[in-house]
This record gives C-alpha cells, structure tokens and sequence, in this order.
C-alpha cells in the first residue's frame, strides 16, 4: 500500500552523504546538470543574498553550505530540482535553523531510555539502536511522501523543542494548521507502523 502523496515516486532514492557518495565518477549528465544549477546560482547570487538580508535571516557560512550541498547532491546523486529557487530557500532554511539550535542546544533533547540500561550492559548499544530507528524512521518518511512534507517532518522532529508550527510557518509561508495537518498524518502513519512501534518499545 503506498501512503502520502508521493504514488511511491522517492522509493529508493537515497540521501546524498559526503564520503560514500562521492568516492565515484559522477556520471556527464548528472556533471552537465550540475552545472546548470551552479550557473544560475552564480547568476542569481546576489538576488539570493538580498532576499535573505531582507528576512533578517542571511548567514554566509550557511549560505556557501547549502549551495555546495546542492551542488554536490545533483553531481553524484542525478537528482533533480525543478524549481532551484524554491529548492535552494528550503534547504537554505533548513541549515540556517539547525546552525541556529546547535548555537543554543550542545545536543538537541532526545527521549529518555533509563529503563533500557537495566537489560544492557552496553552502554553504547542503547544509543545505536536509538539512532538506527531515527534514520529508519525517516526512511520510511521519505519513501512515502513528498519531499516537501519529508524536509517540514524533519525539520520539526529534529529541532524540537527550538522550534513549533508558529516558527515554522514563518520560514516556509506555509499555514499553521497545514503543518500540523501534515505533521499529524506522518506521525499517525508512524504510530500505526507496527514494526517500528515494537522496536521503539524494545528500545523502551
């Protein structure tokens, strides 16, 4: 059965990770593609900058970051971006607020398993099944839904308690109560995902 709104369409693809992905040759038409973004990211740079100046939210650091994260996921990865502005505001949104809550949180809070060193001796075996199930979990997002609904998702469960509907209705222009419509339906699908509810409550 597929879920979201996707028919499917991002099963299988995967995340673009430095040092995995780019051990190969990128194949000509994902370089050809590749410079086509670079080309109009150099010829709307300073519209780009401007804009965000404007939204009292330009940082340089993230800004290079994300170009090059763009850059370098379409030249090893073949993805493709229909919209580069909209693509580049989004991703550039993304980093810009988790710069912003590593500036503020050492760690962003995660649940807490005290029950779980009781039945192992492994003090580091608690952390690696948490974080396999949180990777797991947004696997399973992404292959179910659009890759707008994927990037809110991971925006909200990764920064929370630095940022709430409100705060990301005002990065992304989208309506509070379709966040939360959207938010509420993935974490619904999750929840009724019974294997990944029993290897949270073998965490637990």
């Amino acid at each position: 059965m597929k879920l979201g709104n996707s028919n499917g369409n991002n099963l299988g693809k995967k995340y673009f990770m430095r040092g995995r992905d780019d051990q190969h040759e990128p194949k000509p038409e994902h370089a050809k593609a590749a410079a086509c973004f670079n080309n109009w990211f150099s010829e709307n740079f300073q519209l780009l900058v401007n804009f965000l100046i404007t939204k009292g939210s330009y940082d340089e650091d993230v800004f290079s970051q994300t170009f090059m994260r763009i850059s370098e996921k379409i030249l090893y990865t073949g993805c493709t971006i229909k919209d580069y502005k909209a693509y580049f505001h989004r991703s550039y949104y993304t980093n810009y607020i988790q710069n912003k809550a590593s500036e503020n949180f050492d760690v962003v809070p995660l649940p807490a398993y005290d029950a779980f060193e009781a039945h192992h001796s492994n003090p580091y075996e608690r952390e690696r099944l948490q974080t396999q199930l949180e990777i797991d979990i947004f696997d399973y997002v992404y292959s179910r839904y659009q890759l707008n609904e994927f990037e809110l998702f991971k925006m909200y469960i990764s920064l929370k308690p630095a940022i709430n509907y409100h705060s990301l209705a005002e990065i992304t222009h989208l309506r509070v109560h379709n966040i939360q419509r959207i938010i509420s339906k993935i974490l619904t699908d999750i929840r009724s995902n019974k294997k990944l509810v029993n290897r949270y409550k073998e965490i637990i």
